[in-house]
């Protein structure tokens, strides 16, 4: 490949990463179901989906990312991830000044470890602070409950070092850059470098060393900023020979970093097993989950706080935790859980929402609705209503001859809130609480 057609690469590249934030800009603002296919498509999100509720098509996004890093390096961090997008634009006013940004690998395997450690022992909360999607999420669908934290911080970080987050604290760029390491194709130097060092300066992860002939391509995230800045063709995207790659005769480094990597899966296990079963009360703050996340433990380690439900919903009931530190929950004193919608379980990229048929969400049942006499208008004032009744979608909620509610027929109601949202009682005859465990309900006769 020339440096012409590098440079054209690089020109290719940005546009491509212009238009992948655009449309997760688009996602996050209320367009989610239009971009299903793109959402679905992260590193981390659809590893989490394969432990959380296997599918194949988190299998098959997971190959192939992995397919696509092998064969050209970590493309997926600089067009489809939009938290490394994020950060080239944060960092772009420093893009003609030298900044030096440290190899960092015991910590990038360390964190790696615990974080992948605990998602395969069964939670996702590493992811729910690292990932970088769901960082990106939290960022656009909760700014004002807190989202401007991992904003701040990233945006330090980039400043401070460029993309020093993708390449020391990031799990996903570490997987990655593991799976580049082996790549046949790979940038490098060729005979034409003159060690001028404008690569090196315009390399946003620091893995260029003109001097020592090294390019580590485990940390090239290949923006081609690099090659774009060479005027002597001398870097090239290919094959190398096998003297053109340096040897890193260091055999303690190597069993020190893969030490580090699998002590750090075992503590992720370990951690699990011993000191975060506490995240389980997160989702209990609020009591009430989205249909499909069955009890509040499991939500509990498979949500990873990314905010796409929250930004799609269509009542706008589903709310993050505050700070956006946790998992999100149904306030449904807000609206109602439409009986006609499944799209949170359609979006969700971890599977902490599983995936549910209209008809499947419509007989979950994810709360139950209460009756109080003392508070209907009905008994205490004689006023006719019926409201209740009226919107109930499950037909739990049914009239006496006289035109009074009766109690709640609890093998019906799926604790939508619409019982709740019509009464106009000031003190609310219905209200809508908590259950242990979501469960399916037969399907009624007269559906």
């Amino acid at each position: 490949m020339t440096n012409v057609a590098q440079s054209r690469w690089k020109t290719i590249r940005n546009t491509l990463a212009a238009l992948v934030l655009l449309f997760f800009v688009l996602a996050f603002a209320g367009f989610g179901e239009l971009l299903t296919f793109l959402v679905h498509v992260q590193f981390a999100p659809a590893l989490a989906d394969c432990f959380a509720a296997f599918s194949a098509g988190a299998l098959i996004t997971v190959l192939g990312i992995a397919l696509l890093t092998l064969l050209f390096g970590r493309v997926y961090c600089s067009i489809l991830c939009p938290f490394g997008i994020l950060q080239d634009l944060i960092a772009l006013p420093l893009r003609n000044r030298k900044i030096k940004v440290p190899n960092l690998p015991l910590l990038r395997y360390a964190i790696a470890g615990v974080v992948f450690g605990a998602l395969a022992a069964g939670w996702a909360t590493g992811l729910l602070l690292l990932d970088p999607y769901s960082n990106f999420g939290r960022i656009l669908g909760a700014f004002l409950s807190g989202g401007f934290v991992p904003l701040l911080v990233i945006a330090a970080l980039a400043l401070w070092k460029r993309r020093i987050f993708c390449t020391a604290l990031c799990p996903v760029g570490t997987v990655l850059g593991l799976i580049a390491k082996l790549s046949p194709c790979r940038l490098h130097f060729t005979e034409q470098c003159v060690k001028c060092g404008r690569c090196a300066a315009a390399c946003p992860t620091g893995c260029i060393d003109p001097r020592n002939g090294i390019l580590d391509n485990e940390r090239c995230v290949r923006c081609m900023s690099c090659v774009a800045a060479c005027n002597f063709h001398g870097l090239a995207f290919s094959r190398p020979k096998a003297a053109e790659i340096p040897v890193d005769p260091s055999r303690r480094a190597f069993l020190l970093r893969g030490g580090v990597l699998v002590a750090g899966l075992a503590a992720g296990a370990v951690l699990v097993r011993t000191g975060l079963s506490w995240l389980a009360e997160l989702p209990r703050r609020f009591g009430i989950l989205p249909p499909g996340a069955q009890d509040a433990e499991r939500f509990a380690a498979k949500c990873t706080s990314c905010q796409l439900c929250t930004a799609n919903c269509p009542e706008k009931i589903i709310v993050p935790a505050p700070g956006g530190t946790g998992p999100v929950s149904l306030d449904l004193n807000r609206g109602v859980c439409r009986y006609n919608c499944n799209l949170c379980s359609q979006l969700c990229p971890t599977g902490a929402i599983r995936p549910l048929t209209l008809k499947e969400k419509q007989l979950t049942k994810i709360a139950e609705a209460k009756f109080n006499p003392r508070n209907c208008i009905v008994f205490q004032e004689e006023e006719e209503c019926g409201r209740c009744a009226s919107a109930c979608p499950a037909h739990a909620i049914t009239l006496r001859g006289n035109g009074t509610p009766r109690p709640v027929n609890t093998d019906l109601c799926i604790g939508c809130g619409a019982c709740q949202m019509v009464c106009p009682a000031p003190e609310k005859a219905m209200t809508v609480h908590e259950i242990e465990k979501q469960v399916t309900l037969p399907e009624p006769v007269w559906q």
